[in-house]
């Protein structure tokens, strides 16, 4: 399987956060967002980031934004094409998880393409699930996992 490990993205590696996302998501307009967008993933108050790296080599990336009603949001996640299937995102997630937690998250979320079928698993074995379709496109799922109950 090979080592795997996580790293939190401070603000001198945001060009290889913004460069590792364009190259899993090209079709997004990722390329259009610049360093200064990224900036928010380093900043205690508004999100925090992580770089994957399988057997030292960089692997993959994740992207958390904090949300209303001190929710997390998991904007990106996502693995380069031969670090795939190697637990690469198993680590990631079990990263953000670990991470809302000792934060205190109230609820952590994403959106799911409908034929992310790996990826809507991987949501599954760390307790998101689907709560539907997302209200800005009906091609992505909305996946929730509810972490504290308010009392």
């Amino acid at each position: 399987m090979g080592r795997i490990r996580t790293e939190p993205v401070s603000t001198q590696q945001l060009s290889l956060l913004r460069d590792i996302n364009q190259k899993i998501f090209p079709i997004l307009s990722v390329t259009e967002m610049s360093d200064n967008f990224y900036r928010l993933f380093t900043d205690d108050d508004t999100g925090f980031a992580f770089l994957a790296y399988h057997n030292d080599m960089l692997a993959g990336a994740v992207c958390c934004e904090t949300a209303d009603n001190n929710g997390l949001y998991i904007r990106f996640i996502g693995t380069l094409n031969r670090h795939r299937r190697k637990g690469v995102g198993k680590a990631m997630l079990a990263r953000v998880v670990k991470e809302a937690l000792a934060r205190d998250i109230h609820n952590v979320f994403t959106f799911v393409r409908v034929d992310n079928k790996a990826g809507i698993h991987l949501n599954r074995k760390f307790g998101l699930l689907p709560k539907g379709p997302s209200h800005h496109n009906p091609t992505l799922i909305t996946m929730e996992k509810i972490l504290h109950q308010d009392m």
